[in-house]
């Protein structure tokens, strides 16, 4: 029998029509946004739904009165918190399974002088053209 788990990816196709047709012009993104978390949450039974920023560029795309009509978005997460955001759009799942690397001041130090060098480098090696052009 296969494992339950908690993690969730699915891809759904919302229609958004219906909801902001009630809605003054001016609010119509906006209830599309509380629509899309809405849906998300029944379909998931997520207890907090995070909107990536690319799927609300898309949603206010056409100024904040004209929202698509529907749109299909990706889910993933687990129970907690899920993330939605537009098929193909890498979203970092901050607390699920991402770790981000810590560096030691000494380290940050070390890269900063080997990008201080190269820069360095690279200026003489103009100069010595320069310098080798002019006196032919």
């Amino acid at each position: 029998m296969a494992e339950k788990t908690n993690e969730i990816e699915r891809v759904y196709t919302i229609t958004l029509r219906r909801s902001w047709v009630e809605e003054p012009r001016t609010k119509r993104c906006n209830r599309a946004i509380k629509d899309i978390k809405a849906f998300v949450k029944r379909h998931t039974k997520a207890k907090m739904v995070s909107i990536s920023k690319g799927l609300n560029e898309v949603i206010f795309a056409r100024s904040f009165q004209k929202p698509p009509g529907k749109i299909k978005v990706e889910v993933k997460g687990n129970k907690e918190k899920v993330y939605v955001s537009i098929p193909g759009e890498g979203v970092k799942k901050e607390g699920l399974d991402s770790k981000k690397k810590e560096t030691s001041a000494s380290e940050k130090k070390e890269r900063s002088k080997k990008e201080g060098g190269e820069k360095e480098n690279i200026e003489k090696e103009k100069r010595d053209e320069e310098n080798k052009e002019e006196k032919k």
